[in-house]
């Protein structure tokens, strides 16, 4: 194709449609003209949570509070906020060292006093061995069994 100088032109679809077609007047408002002219609008990408961890600093805490010390004003010693700040956060931690030795101490004073007999380890395992050996007996011996089993106990005065 060429130019009115005679110069040839490249011209990108040679059909007459795509983005070198032109649409003119009222042919714009036609339903599906508007949507060749609207820009698709982005997608907004969701947020991952590793993404909004990113952003979350000492400040979303409180631990960056400039503006209460700001709000106090300045101190007769002439501190700035910083140097307030770090003084409170020190008197916080020494705070909460001196609660913690307190508690501990108070643990250590309190001794634990048991009121019923506890077994020990040979009882118990005794005891397990027994319940075992009853289930078992329970499953496969008859009653008339262990009945005269428990007569034989008795006669014999073994109880256990």
């Amino acid at each position: 194709m060429t130019n009115l100088e005679g110069n040839i032109v490249d011209v990108p679809n040679p059909s007459g449609r795509g983005p070198g077609y032109r649409y003119f007047k009222a042919a714009k408002k036609l339903p599906r003209v508007k949507k060749l002219f609207e820009k698709q609008p982005e997608l907004r990408k969701r947020r991952t949570t590793n993404d909004i961890y990113k952003i979350i600093d000492a400040s979303y805490y409180g631990y960056r509070d400039e503006v209460l010390a700001i709000v106090k004003g300045p101190t007769e010693s002439g501190a700035t906020s910083r140097e307030v700040l770090f003084e409170e956060e020190e008197d916080v931690v020494v705070e909460e060292m001196r609660e913690r030795e307190e508690k501990e101490r108070k643990d250590k004073e309190r001794e634990f006093f048991v009121h019923v007999p506890l077994p020990d380890d040979k009882e118990i395992e005794r005891m397990i061995v027994e319940r075992k050996k009853m289930e078992l007996l329970s499953k496969y011996a008859s009653e008339g069994l262990l009945e005269e089993q428990s007569e034989a106990m008795d006669i014999l005065n073994i109880y256990s």
